[in-house]
């Protein structure tokens, strides 16, 4: 994805950003590039003041007001803002480039009689829809399915091969233990505004009269299996292949690392993290701790923890 330096300035003069430019300002394409993977002509953010070794020219870089110039060793272009340049940049990105509904549902859908289906909703090939309800502004991605008694609120994206009221599994054996009685999964899913489920998440519907919960403006990355009657709080973030057990409960503003595994009924505190590869066996004590190990552990929440966002407050 490409970016010019017009578009550069003309974003940080809408969202009224105080910011000194240093070198050029005459209008060139770049690269929206990432510090790991640096290129030359690329746009960027740092976030310290110390040194700095990004051995790479041509490029515009959003530094704190403070970076000392010293370390711009290749003479790349520098926009020394006041406040946080990753939020700042992730803004900026945002503005210009985040996903909007084309509002088309393809030919190739098939789409229930009964189902709701919001304004401006867009639905991929392939996909299938039961009797549920859509908010306005939802795309669905190619080959996913969603199941009656589903609610996806707005603005939400389900990611492709994704299923969403699945029927999960309940069983007891009969007297002489000579069979199963499977109990019928009569639940649905309620996933709330401003969510993203990633591709390939199978969300199970709720057992009986309860819904399996997604809170609003909750993030999950793709792989996920979300057991049935699962609740998970708003502002949530999963990482990649979280799994939970039935009636996990999962609080707000949780942050959940990669392969995480959460136990049937099991309930975490709000602002909780739960770290990557963690089993989660018991319910946390509080909130704001963190969990990790096998099974896992409290321990107290750095204030600055690796590889995500700072935590909630």
């Amino acid at each position: 994805m490409t970016i010019s330096i017009q578009q550069i300035i003309s974003q940080l003069d809408l969202m009224h950003m105080e910011y000194r430019w240093v070198g050029s300002q005459e209008d060139k394409t770049l690269l929206v590039a990432s510090l790991f993977e640096p290129v030359d002509g690329g746009f960027y953010f740092f976030n310290g003041s110390g040194a700095f070794h990004l051995q790479v020219k041509d490029s515009v870089l959003l530094v704190p007001e403070d970076f000392d110039d010293a370390n711009n060793t290749h003479q790349n272009v520098l926009v020394k803002l006041k406040g946080d340049t990753q939020r700042i940049y992730y803004l900026l990105l945002s503005n210009l480039f985040s996903r909007k509904s084309t509002g088309r549902i393809a030919p190739t859908a098939v789409i229930h009689p009964e189902a709701k289906i919001g304004l401006n909703v867009q639905i991929d090939d392939f996909c299938v829809v039961e009797a549920c309800t859509i908010g306005d502004e939802v795309i669905i991605e190619s080959h996913s399915k969603i199941h009656e008694n589903v609610v996806i609120g707005a603005h939400t994206i389900i990611g492709s091969m994704s299923v969403i009221g699945s029927q999960g599994v309940a069983w007891v054996w009969n007297q002489d233990q000579s069979a199963r009685i499977v109990q019928p999964q009569l639940g649905g899913v309620q996933i709330g505004n401003n969510c993203f489920v990633g591709a390939n998440t199978i969300v199970v519907r709720g057992s009986l009269n309860e819904a399996t919960r997604i809170g609003e403006n909750t993030l999950m990355a793709p792989g996920g299996r979300i057991g049935h009657g699962t609740q998970i709080g708003n502002f949530v973030h999963f990482a990649n292949n979280v799994i939970t057990g039935g009636n996990t409960h999962i609080g707000d503003f949780c942050f959940v690392g990669s392969g995480a595994v959460f136990r049937p009924k099991v309930k975490i505190h709000p602002k909780t993290i739960v770290g990557a590869g963690s089993v989660v066996v018991k319910n946390s004590s509080g909130e704001g701790w963190t969990i990790t190990g096998v099974p896992g552990k409290e321990i107290p929440t750095k204030a600055h923890p690796e590889g995500m966002p700072s935590p909630k407050k």
